[in-house]
Order: structure tokens, then sequence, then C-alpha cells
């Protein structure tokens, strides 16, 4: 197994980023085991996802964190 922190910025509401997320997964042929948010500040939504192997996870990775450069932990 393998997770992955992403982080998501923009205006769009948690409920429709996670929506987009599912929707492109189900595209991939890819069943996360977890996906939710963490942590929520302004406009960055920090999400958690857990795959079952790690192409999987970083696929999802590179699709869809958005975080920019020096953001704090």
């Amino acid at each position: 197994m393998r997770t992955v922190e992403i982080t998501r910025t923009g205006e769009v509401s948690v409920t429709d980023q996670i929506a987009e997320m599912q929707e492109w997964l189900r595209a991939a042929g890819i069943q996360p085991l977890e996906l939710e948010p963490m942590r929520i500040l302004g406009a960055r939504v920090r999400f958690r996802a857990v795959f079952a192997n790690n192409e999987d996870a970083e696929r999802f990775r590179r699709r869809f964190d958005t975080a920019s450069a020096g953001e704090p932990p």
C-alpha cells in the first residue's frame, strides 16, 4: 500500500474537488482504498489517499497535486 498527501488550490468546494478526483479515478480504473480531506486552509485543501500499489498512487499524485512551492508543512 502507498499513502499520498496532495494539496489542491482554488475556489472549488471540497465536495466538488472530491467528485472530480473520484470521476478521474473511475475513468482511470483506479480504486483508492481511502480518499479524504485532511486540512482546509483558505483556498488550499490537503487530501490523503491510500492506494494498493505505487503506480496508481503516483498517477494520482501527478494528476492532482497542485501545491505551490514554499507551502508550510
